[in-house]
């Protein structure tokens, strides 16, 4: 069966925008991949950036394998992440690894530059990767196709004015959010985090809530809200609509 990749900018934005959808695309025997881009090196009010690192990555696994899914660390730091060539070629990296058929990443748009950063690399590896004579400094295989691209919502569901983003589709989860919340428990450090940071004292209460909110868009109790890529390269007919049927809505 062919390969999927979640490439998110931190441990734990995976499991909390499309955790649901990989969980229903694992049951169809896909072969799934999450990354991230940090290891959420800053994200802990008392551990060192190099203990909150080896913690972050250790849940991020122990996520990954809820659903029998491999983890890659793409080797980059919290708040550091910037579009530059250092960048790049870890992205691609990843993707000439998995060669997948759909990536899922951070959208466009999002309340931390970090999230917009790390979407405008994965979009770009998405492109780039099957270009033979881009070099990443290591040996690697070109990708063999461009894949489907998909962006999961926007943290708090709007833009960074308030806005909603313009959602393409919708994946009813509402039987996979068992194993959604299964995976996110794996992040107690991130829970500890965003309790002191950001006044979240209830993590997983807090991606029910947006998972509910996405559902409402197709009258389910949970759904994940997804934005199609469809520029120059990239297939455009909505394959999750072909693999997961009336789970997938759309919403243009």
């Amino acid at each position: 069966m062919d390969r999927i990749l979640a490439f998110g900018c931190h441990p734990d934005d995976v499991e909390f925008m499309v955790a649901g959808t990989l969980a229903l695309l694992a049951d169809r025997g896909y072969e799934i991949h999450i990354a991230t881009m940090t290891g959420g090196e800053v994200g802990h009010p008392t551990l060192s950036p190099q203990q909150i690192r080896a913690r972050r990555l250790a849940e991020a696994a122990a996520s990954a394998a809820v659903i029998g899914a491999t983890y890659h660390y793409a080797g980059g730091y919290d708040l550091e992440v910037q579009y530059d060539d250092a960048y790049r070629k870890r992205v691609v990296r990843v993707l000439r690894e998995v060669d997948p058929l759909i990536v899922f990443t951070n959208p466009p748009m999002d309340y931390l530059a970090d999230h917009e950063e790390a979407s405008r690399l994965v979009r770009n590896a998405a492109y780039i990767a099957s270009v033979p004579n881009y070099d990443i400094g290591e040996p690697s295989t070109p990708t063999t196709r461009f894949p489907y691209l998909y962006y999961w919502n926007a943290s708090s569901l709007t833009d960074i004015f308030g806005r909603p983003l313009p959602l393409s589709c919708a994946v009813d989860i509402t039987s996979a959010m068992p194993t959604k919340l299964e995976m996110l428990k794996c992040h107690q450090s991130q829970q500890e985090w965003l309790a002191y940071h950001n006044d979240w004292n209830d993590y997983l209460e807090n991606m029910q809530w947006h998972s509910r909110e996405d559902g409402r868009k197709i009258g389910v109790e949970y759904a994940e809200g997804f934005i199609q890529h469809r520029s120059t390269g990239h297939p455009k007919d909505n394959i999750l609509n072909s693999i997961l049927g009336g789970l997938c809505r759309d919403l243009t």
